[in-house]
């Protein structure tokens, strides 16, 4: 069975668990960096770790719901969305 996905609510998107999975993300990558040689742990680091996680996590939630506008209006206009194809589970 074929299904197209014709809109996207955004509002569903950004209430569910998708902002915090890209949080974690965001902040294991910061993580990632502590493994540079010329880091000093301090609060400091610690601190400017978690901003530029909760930074990089607004900025890509800002991509993704001009992204999600953009697939909206396409569909809207009678672009073709995306079509997934499912099969029935015996």
């Amino acid at each position: 069975m074929k299904v197209e996905i014709k809109r996207i609510g955004i509002l569903n998107v950004i209430f569910s668990a998708f902002p915090v999975a890209i949080f974690v993300i965001m902040l294991i990558s910061g993580i990632m960096g502590a493994f540079s040689p010329d880091v000093s742990f301090n609060m400091s680091f610690i601190m400017n770790m978690i901003m530029s996680a909760i930074i990089n996590t607004l900025l890509f939630l800002v991509f993704t719901i001009f992204f999600l506008l953009a697939y909206n209006i396409l569909c809207g206009i009678g672009v073709r969305g995306v079509c997934i194809e499912l099969e029935d589970k015996e």
